[in-house]
């Protein structure tokens, strides 16, 4: 009986040990090392995008003047070695990689079969990758590195980072009796700010409600029901102030569609880092 129960023990060792291969294989069957995994594990979000959105002081022109880059995140995940997890600011989906030294090959990520790739760079502890990405437009060139913030998912670590080089500093709303120190925090928290406590900037999608050349930033009340607000905002050519626009509804016959109207709240910027 005990030599029995010492077959089976090695056996189910047996499986155990060769389905953890098994998940650290690539598509290719080629193994990748214990530190390759643990290098690409975490959220990888696109840098390069959020410095571009510091820049502009928005995100649909860092768009119109540059590009949006293919994702804005990416999740590698050790408990799927095979696919990496891709973050659009509209949909999340899984694609197939290959790796062949420092290149990751993101299997027909394009049209027509087209492949993006992510070449990794740079320290041990400060790695980062560019991607390279065959866009319709012309062959795109965007820099990842991995996020620190500890978010859920690739689109929160994304978000952090746009939030950070977007609304870095603190504010003081020009309006009778406005507050000071008002801050933006990168997780999306709004301090000192007596009327919302959170924010969220549009990034994709539908939420640009007002057409392609209006930012859109959503202001909630977490300690009311239903208060959410929706706003277009801009800051101005020193990137100094920053002011929030009213949206009226364009044709209450055609739902979700907006103009800018008057400015609902101005806030300036007493020092941005």
């Amino acid at each position: 009986m005990n030599k029995l129960f010492l077959i089976a023990l090695a056996v189910l060792c047996t499986c155990v040990a060769c389905q953890q291969d098994a998940q650290k294989n690539g598509v290719n069957g080629s193994k990748l090392p214990e530190e390759t995994i643990n290098m690409l594990a975490g959220h990888w979000v696109a840098i390069d995008f959020c410095a571009r959105v510091n820049n502009y002081g928005g995100v649909l022109e860092a768009m119109n003047e540059t590009h949006k880059p293919y994702v804005y995140a990416l999740t590698f995940n050790p408990a799927f070695p095979d696919s990496v997890e891709c973050f659009n600011g509209v949909e999340q989906y899984k694609l197939a990689f290959t790796m062949r030294v420092d290149t990751i090959e993101l299997k027909g990520a394009r049209a027509e079969n087209k492949s993006v790739f992510l070449v990794i760079s740079g320290q041990d502890k400060e790695k980062e990758m560019t991607m390279f990405d065959p866009a319709p437009s012309g062959t795109q060139m965007d820099r990842f590195i991995k996020s620190k913030a500890g978010a859920a998912n690739g689109y929160m670590a994304f978000a952090t980072a746009l939030n950070h080089n977007l609304f870095s500093g603190a504010f003081t709303q020009l309006a009778k009796g406005g507050a000071s120190n008002i801050l933006f925090t990168p997780g999306g928290f709004i301090q000192k700010f007596k009327d919302y406590d959170r924010y969220s900037v549009c990034t994709a999608g539908n939420c640009f409600v007002a057409g392609p050349y209006v930012d859109i930033i959503t202001l909630k009340n977490s300690q009311k029901e239903n208060a959410e607000q929706v706003f277009s905002f801009k800051y101005s050519a020193k990137r100094d102030t920053l002011t929030l626009y009213n949206l009226v509804e364009q044709n209450p016959e055609e739902k979700g569609i907006f103009t800018v109207g008057k400015p609902a709240y101005t806030f300036l910027r007493k020092s941005a880092e």
